[in-house]
């Protein structure tokens, strides 16, 4: 018996930007067209906030462009081919060509917000200096040729790439029975890495996050597709989904900008002054113990609220 909601008539539209709506008649290579469709849209209406070297451009589309590498992370076998591995390797170019604005942006925020730079002057000077330019980095990016052919080559991907001539095809699975398979087995394996988080280093919790991250944003393509006790249970564990990743989110962020801010102080001039230094120390490892917790917490809650009741 299906666990889809039992609705009189299909709704193809597009639902909010943090979600997308299926159709509840879609087979699984409609579901992921419709999703790449979407995700291609919001990531080609960032580029005017990136060229304008707007923060909020690109965090939302470093954003777009992880779901859209997670969707083709999910599906798989389903869409694997040349032109989608061309597509993946395309995808991962701009996402590095963004990360480094985000990154110095959130340690300069921090810096500041803690008030740590006062005494560092050449610090917070060598960090705008570096800050700028990545952003500089970033808008020049959305302006190349390359960055236009993509998101062309992405429309003809999604609409007509190899993948599409068997993924549409009578013996594929429902996106329901898809979704199900794909969510159920899914977070099975992120509950079994869980049950070891405190034992992992910073690049496996790293992995973890990056596992829990997919599932969420699984989660969002397929959540319209089931209502009644096994969508309550889908909205439950998605809650505590993103707990776990709000706590692995901060921890990432605490490495990120320790190895930063370690880059920074290897130069001679552009040092945080010690007191600085140790003040940014105590509250990195205060944020490191705080946040632990609220990750133990976050796993135990999604090892107790299992999907579809398995």
């Amino acid at each position: 018996m299906s666990r889809a909601l039992d609705t009189p008539k299909a709704r193809p539209s597009i639902g909010p930007a943090h979600d997308i709506v299926l159709s509840q008649n879609a087979g699984s290579g409609e579901a992921f067209r419709t999703i790449a469709t979407e995700l291609l849209r919001l990531i080609a209406a960032q580029q005017p906030k990136v060229r304008r070297r707007d923060p909020t451009g690109v965090h939302q589309m470093r954003i777009a462009l992880r779901r859209m590498r997670a969707a083709i992370s999910v599906f798989g076998e389903l869409i694997d081919g040349r032109d989608t591995q061309r597509m993946k390797r395309e995808l991962k170019w701009l996402a590095g060509r963004l990360a480094p604005a985000r990154d110095l942006h959130l340690l300069e925020v921090k810096i500041k917000s803690a008030q740590l730079g006062s005494g560092s002057p050449a610090f917070l000077k060598r960090l705008g200096s570096d800050r700028g330019a990545a952003f500089a980095s970033a808008s020049a990016t959305v302006e190349l040729r390359r960055f236009d052919k993509l998101l062309i080559d992405l429309q003809r991907w999604i609409d007509a790439g190899e993948w599409t001539k068997a993924a549409d095809g009578a013996d594929r699975p429902s996106a329901v029975t898809f979704a199900e398979q794909v969510l159920t087995r899914r977070a099975h394996k992120l509950n079994k890495r869980l049950a070891k988080l405190e034992q992992l280093d910073d690049e496996e919790r790293h992995r973890v996050r990056i596992a829990a991250k997919k599932l969420n944003y699984a989660i969002g393509f397929f959540a319209g597709l089931f209502g009644g006790k096994a969508g309550k249970r889908l909205e439950r564990f998605r809650k505590h989904l993103k707990k776990l990743l709000d706590a692995l989110g901060a921890l990432n962020d605490v490495v990120v900008h320790r190895k930063l801010a370690g880059k920074f102080n290897r130069g001679t001039k552009s040092k945080l002054d010690p007191d600085a230094a140790r003040q940014l120390a105590d509250l990195d490892d205060a944020e490191i113990h705080q946040q632990m917790k609220a990750a133990a917490r976050a796993a135990a809650k999604l090892a107790e609220a299992p999907l579809f009741g398995d």
